[in-house]
């Protein structure tokens, strides 16, 4: 995972800082997309935890967006919402009763803990659903702009995370500064924030956690 934190020093001229912020926003572009960057550290982080194949939840993911991941010749993936129209396991991950102990080799979740109302029963069924040397992935939110979809909740830091997992054993945990100064503009009336003067959000600050259930 690209962790950046990169600082351009100014003149005072107005027009020299312009330029800079204008560098600093375009810098983003110069990575994988978000999703081929979250794929790659996970594919890292899975051949770390020597998981070579098994049962792969991943919470909110739609399109089946770690495909790439994990094939479907090692790996039997179930993506989990609300939505019965776009999930294989339809259900709620703050309680879901119905899925027994040590289900699944890999758990993944990304941009859904921000969402959730009750992380922390979220935590609870995700170590509860891990086997013994299965892995937990959760890519969330430090700094973004407010978007609900329906809702927003929450933002983390990586002792957050930390806290949420604990009696997981840490592969990582650290903040992604990638998309730091990318533009992010206001998206849906339900959003109430107005544009700035520079045109957008500017703090776009991600934060990852990655554990290791004890055998």
């Amino acid at each position: 995972m690209t962790v950046l934190g990169q600082r351009e020093e100014t003149g005072t001229d107005p027009r020299e800082q312009l330029g800079a912020l204008e560098r600093l926003e375009q810098e983003w572009r110069r990575h994988p997309v978000r999703d081929d960057r979250i794929n790659h550290h996970l594919a890292g982080l899975v051949a770390r935890a020597h998981i070579a194949g098994g049962r792969v939840l991943e919470i909110g993911g739609r399109e089946y967006p770690r495909g790439g991941v994990f094939p479907e010749d090692r790996f039997t993936y179930d993506n989990m919402d609300i939505v019965p129209e776009i999930a294989s396991v339809v259900g709620d991950i703050t309680s879901c009763p119905e899925l027994p102990d040590a289900s699944y080799d890999v758990i993944v979740s990304v941009d859904v803990f921000e969402h959730l109302k009750q992380p922390w029963l979220a935590a609870a069924e995700i170590k509860r659903l891990l086997a013994p040397g299965g892995l937990v992935y959760t890519s969330t939110l430090f700094s973004w702009r407010y978007h609900p979809c329906p809702v927003d909740f929450w933002r983390y830091t990586p002792e957050a995370l930390k806290f949420l997992f604990e009696g997981l054993v840490v592969l990582e945990c650290d903040f992604d500064l990638t998309e730091r100064r990318r533009d992010i503009r206001k998206k849906s009336k339900e959003d109430p924030m107005p544009i700035d003067a520079l045109g957008g959000w500017r703090e776009n600050v991600r934060v990852f956690h990655a554990a290791i259930k004890r055998a």
